[in-house]
Parts: structure tokens; sequence; C-alpha cells
């Protein structure tokens, strides 16, 4: 299935553009070298192509979603969704309308059917309440971890976190952070808003045009398959816009940390990594855990 997905995803490629540099090279069948040729005209910005096993037939995606997000009962959910909003204030204030990182997260809360009165609460929490903290770790099988937090006490959460990792197989590593990039991400579902089924080509042509840098493919909680454009993060909320004015149906917009730099593990550490990263998401001072585990 893997190699099928990377035939697919390169046949998709080579029918837009082959540039040089460190962007997407798609040779077309039967050429036997790869010359400096150019597939009608070449855009201003170079398209990242993940060459990734399909939504669904990854098994850490599998294993991540039903030992993770799929067992935190709707308050845990909701307690997380509300660090968000508290970072998100913390950062550019109290106005959606100012603060488009708050916007956005607002606007999962709602999807997520969030009382108003709990939207509310966060809102008027006070705006320098909270310390921003995040530790990279390493996990099972030399995995890389990053752990956002938000916190009243800095020691007594990075004390709670270093049990967490040692009762789990990990340990604190100030390196893990070399293994992240900071992105925007953009959510966009596989239907557009015709009810129409976007498929991977369509949606290579549709990043080119946004402006993003990346593409995947993902599933949500409940195994809905999404499309992942990536992009940079002064250019987020550009991107959505975008995607949003061709027609697809974006389902969240955020900044996040995205791993450059991939590891395969063995079933146990992956049992292992699952049930660290479970662990994890249940500290109420922690918002978000990240991974480099493919």
């Amino acid at each position: 299935m893997a190699s099928w997905a990377a035939a697919s995803l390169s046949r998709a490629a080579a029918r837009l553009f082959w540039v040089p540099g460190p962007g997407v090279r798609a040779v077309p069948p039967g050429t036997s070298s790869p010359e400096p040729r150019c597939f009608g005209p070449a855009p201003s910005r170079t398209l990242h192509v993940s060459m990734a096993v399909l939504a669904g037939h990854n098994k850490w995606s599998k294993v991540r979603h039903i030992k993770g997000p799929k067992d935190m009962e709707r308050s845990r959910i909701f307690s997380k969704l509300c660090l968000s909003i508290r970072l998100a204030v913390k950062d550019g204030g109290p106005n959606p309308e100012l603060n488009s990182h708050l916007a956005n997260v607002l606007e999962v809360c709602r999807s997520k059917q969030m009382p108003k009165s709990t939207i509310e609460a966060a809102l008027k929490m006070e705006k320098t309440k909270g310390i921003y903290l995040l530790y990279g770790c390493r996990g099972p099988g030399g995995s890389s971890l990053l752990i956002e937090a938000l916190s009243n006490s800095s020691s007594r959460c990075q004390s709670d976190i270093r049990h967490i990792l040692n009762k789990n197989g990990g340990m604190m590593a100030e390196g893990a952070r070399h293994f992240f990039d900071r992105k925007g991400v953009v959510m966009v579902g596989v239907e557009d808003k015709e009810k129409k089924v976007v498929n991977l080509e369509r949606a290579l042509e549709l990043a080119i045009e946004a402006g993003a840098e990346d593409v995947k493919e993902a599933e949500d909680e409940e195994e809905n398959n999404l499309f992942q454009f990536i992009c940079d993060t002064s250019s987020l909320h550009q991107v959505r816009k975008k995607l949003d004015s061709f027609g697809l149906c974006s389902v969240s917009c955020s900044l996040e940390f995205i791993a450059h730099s991939k590891v395969q593990l063995a079933d146990p550490d992956l049992e292992q990594a699952a049930r660290l990263i479970q662990a994890l998401g249940k500290h109420e001072d922690v918002i978000q855990v990240y991974d480099n585990i493919e």
C-alpha cells in the first residue's frame, strides 16, 4: 500500500511541475533521467509533497486514535480547549476580531459543542495568569516529543511531566525541539462545499495556488478523512482564506509543531508511546503533545 501511495503521489506531482532544488522532483513514467523541464509555468514557490501512507492505513494513527483522544471524556476535551483559549488570550488579547488565533480556537470550541458559559469563563480569566511552557522529550524507541503546556507553577508542572515520562519510558531532552518546525496547519474536509469529493491530485493543485508548502492525508479523532495543508506561520490565514474561496471546507486552522524527521517504531515501542502520550494528555496543564512517529 505504501508503494502504491508513493507512486500515485509521484504521478500527481508530475502532472503539475518539476523544478530544481529541495522541492518536488517528479519524473514522468518512462523517463530514464530527470532533465530540467517545466510542465507549464513554474510557480513562485515550491510545494513539498509528503510521500506518506494513505490515511487510515498508518498503524501509528490507528494506535494513537484508539489509545489517545477517543478515551478522553468530554469534560477533559473542554479543559484542553479552555487552555487553548487562555493561551490565545495571553498572546493576543480577548477580542477575536483582533486576535485571529483566538478566533480559530473559538471556532473549534463551537464545532465541539462546547457550552457558551464555559467559553466565556475561559475568556474572562486573567490575561497574565498562567506560564507558557514547552518541553522537549525523548520517548520510547528513540522517538521525540514536544509537550505544550500552560501552568500557574512551572516547577510543579515540570516535576509532574518528568514523573509521567519516567513511568512510561521517556525522559526530558532539550535537543528534541530541533526535530520540529513551527508551522501553520489548515485541516480541510475531503468534500467541497458542493459535496463533491476532492482527490489528492486536485488538493495538490489547490495547495500550489493557495501558497501551501505541503499536503498530507490525515484523519481526525473520529477517523474521518481530511487533507492537512501545511504552510509558513505568517501565511496561515491567507492560505485558509484562499482554500475557502476555492470551495473547500476548512475544519480548523492553527499553529502547530510539525516533525521534519520521522522515526518508525517496533510494535512494543509503539504501544508504549501511545500510553505515554495518553498519560501526558491527561495532565491538567498540558495543551498538546507532538511526536515524530511515522
